[in-house]
């Protein structure tokens, strides 16, 4: 499957949105610093890593996944391990509270929750970036351009895990459903939100019988549309 999306006409229609977000605020165009914001969401081996650099590429975006986890033990001067235990983990209060005490730092949950959104919609704010996991789509909602999430029958899911890690079929098979399970508990518990229900989500792509090339070009054809709609949106604000 193959579409007529050219990296040009999406950002022709970025820059026009651009123009029309800084009429309103009546500041200089400097389209250049602004651009959408895409958010990932995805089961385990569904293609969401391939799709993120794909379009960072493509796009010419930053990509922001790990480095998320990363800002926060910056900011917060913490030690980046203590921040791994929460980073799209099943959240254990107990191991927290523990390793809080014995390095002499709490950083509980509803601290790791504050200090994500904050992250999150700092590293949104210039636009032009591509979240991959981390809730970044419940954090920023409406507010992102578009939010994506990547699905597909556990068989193909697993063989692209198997090939990834270099691991037997039976090891790959584990591999995914602790993934699926992890990062399910993470969203629930972090979020109070089923990540399986569509609502949350402007598309939602079944990636079994797509190529990643496939995957990008159907995400760029979605960019573009939520492109054009802000643009719509803004001039009938503008009129």
């Amino acid at each position: 499957m193959r579409f007529p999306v050219t990296e040009k006409l999406i950002q022709r229609q970025i820059n026009h949105w651009n123009r029309l977000r800084d009429l309103l605020h009546e500041q200089p165009a400097v389209a250049s610093e602004c651009g959408p914001v895409i958010t990932i969401s995805r089961l385990a081996g569904a293609g969401g890593r391939t799709l993120a650099v794909g379009l960072a590429e493509r796009l010419g975006m930053t990509l922001q996944d790990h480095s998320i986890v990363e800002r926060i033990a910056r900011t917060r001067k913490l030690n980046p391990e203590l921040v791994e235990l929460l980073d799209e983990q099943d959240i254990r209060q107990s191991d927290l509270w523990v390793r809080g005490v014995l390095e002499n730092r709490l950083f509980l949950k509803e601290q790791y929750y504050n200090a994500l959104v904050e992250t999150i919609e700092e590293m949104a704010a210039p636009g032009n970036v591509v979240f991959l996991g981390r809730g970044a789509g419940h954090v920023l909602g409406h507010r992102a351009t578009l939010r994506v999430r990547l699905v597909g029958s556990s068989g193909p899911r697993q063989e692209r895990m198997q090939e990834r890690f270099k691991v037997s079929r039976a090891e790959a098979r584990v591999l995914v459903d602790e993934t699926d399970r992890r990062r399910e508990a993470y969203i629930r518990k972090l979020f109070g939100v089923n990540p399986h229900d569509a609502s949350h989500y402007d598309l939602v792509i079944n990636t079994d019988r797509l190529s990643a090339v496939d995957v990008v070009d159907v995400v760029l054809m979605a960019t573009l549309a939520a492109a054009r709609r802000e643009t719509k949106q803004l001039a009938a604000a503008a009129s």
